[in-house]
């Protein structure tokens, strides 16, 4: 038995560095293996969960507009959500009946009567005149007078 003991030795003496190697290699082939399997059972569901939360959560890209086009757009957004809290007034689009005025509907009819000038108040007074002239004398003809007096 000491003699199959001595060659096994001799025998594993002489193939000690192949041995060694494919000990070696199989040792990180299989830290390799466990790495990969571990990533992946990490990585997987945890990249799509990156991925899904992303494209939900995805922010709009940044867009450029001119100044005109913002100011529209803010001037419009503002009478639509914040000018009926400040003013107190509601906006005539947003009347439901028609033909009835309210106290808001009627200042801006006086505001804009104002806003016309001297001349043109002169002149719409003076046709005025000319109206109520022309209608207070009746027009007479010769055969209105002509019947009268035979009358």
């Amino acid at each position: 038995m000491s003699q199959e003991k001595v060659d096994r030795y001799k025998e594993e003496k002489k193939n000690r560095e192949k041995n060694m190697k494919k000990a070696k290699i199989k040792k990180v082939l299989l830290a390799f293996l466990a790495a990969l399997i571990i990533g992946a059972a990490i990585g997987i569901p945890l990249g799509r969960w990156i991925y899904n939360y992303q494209e939900t959560h995805k922010s709009k890209e940044d867009t450029f507009i001119s100044s005109h086009d913002y100011t529209d757009w803010f001037n419009q957004f503002w009478v639509d959500n914040y000018a009926d809290l400040y003013t107190g007034a509601e906006l005539a689009t947003d009347q439901k009946t028609e033909g009835i005025t309210d106290g808001a509907t009627e200042a801006a009819t006086d505001k804009a009567t104002e806003g016309t000038s001297t001349e043109d108040k002169s002149t719409e007074a003076a046709s005025t005149e000319e109206k109520s002239s022309e209608a207070s004398v009746p027009e007479t003809t010769p055969e209105d007078t002509g019947n009268n007096d035979a009358q």
